[in-house]
């Protein structure tokens, strides 16, 4: 499946309408590697957009996993 499916661009606004999927950013390419990955948590969905941090940038998913990305690490599982 490529970046930016439609399924994704739904998945990504089923908790949050107005969410607008963007397939170059980085936290929406971690979340697709975790999901696809059975060995990796599965992140869920979005429940926040993304919120800048003294850290980077993080955003929420259903499933209480917060995925951050800042331009020394890269994207990354940020509460776990």
């Amino acid at each position: 499946m490529a970046y930016g499916s439609y399924i994704d661009d739904q998945l990504w606004r089923a908790v949050l309408p107005d969410l607008v999927l963007n397939p170059d950013a980085a936290i929406y390419k971690f979340w697709r590697e975790l999901r696809n990955d059975p060995a990796m948590a599965n992140p869920g969905l979005p429940c926040t957009p993304e919120i800048p941090t003294e850290a980077g940038v993080q955003q929420g998913f259903t499933s209480g996993v917060v995925i951050g990305w800042n331009a020394d690490d890269g994207a990354y599982i940020a509460n776990g």
